[in-house]
């Protein structure tokens, strides 16, 4: 036997063990993306204010590792991907549901109330923004 067969052998176990570790890792990708509720929170939106409103309630949803923090995570990342600044400015508040305490895991179908939910909208709509923010800190992209 040549001395290179035993590299080539090398060679080909380290490669199927390299598809099998690839083909775990999707495997798991495939499942969490299936089961997205389950691990991540998704957002929810509702408009405020009639058709050509620019303003948007955002809260967030989810499965058990959708607590108050997910949720906040959430509702920020909806506002800075759905909005853009450079093209209008933009203002929003956060309020936060003191009722609901910072862990609370709602499995079931009826996520009760969320921990957090958000007004945001174009300034050509900042007297609905006021209006619906109230007494809340008012921020501005």
């Amino acid at each position: 036997m040549p001395p290179h067969h035993p590299k080539i052998a090398n060679l080909i176990k380290t490669i199927l063990l390299s598809f099998a570790i690839m083909a775990a890792v999707e495997w798991f990708k495939y499942g969490t993306k299936i089961n997205y509720e389950w691990f991540h929170c998704w957002p929810v939106k509702q408009q405020v204010g009639g058709p050509d409103s620019s303003v948007f309630k955002l809260w967030a949803r989810g499965g058990p590792s959708c607590d108050k923090r997910g949720e906040y995570k959430t509702i920020l990342k909806r506002i800075s991907r759905d909005y853009e600044p450079n093209d209008e400015h933009l203002s929003f508040c956060i309020i936060e549901n003191k009722n609901v305490p910072p862990v609370h895991y709602p499995i079931q179908d009826d996520k009760g109330a969320p921990g957090y939910w958000a007004y945001v909208g174009y300034d050509r709509d900042n007297d609905k923004i006021r209006e619906v923010c109230g007494e809340h800190t008012i921020y501005n992209f």
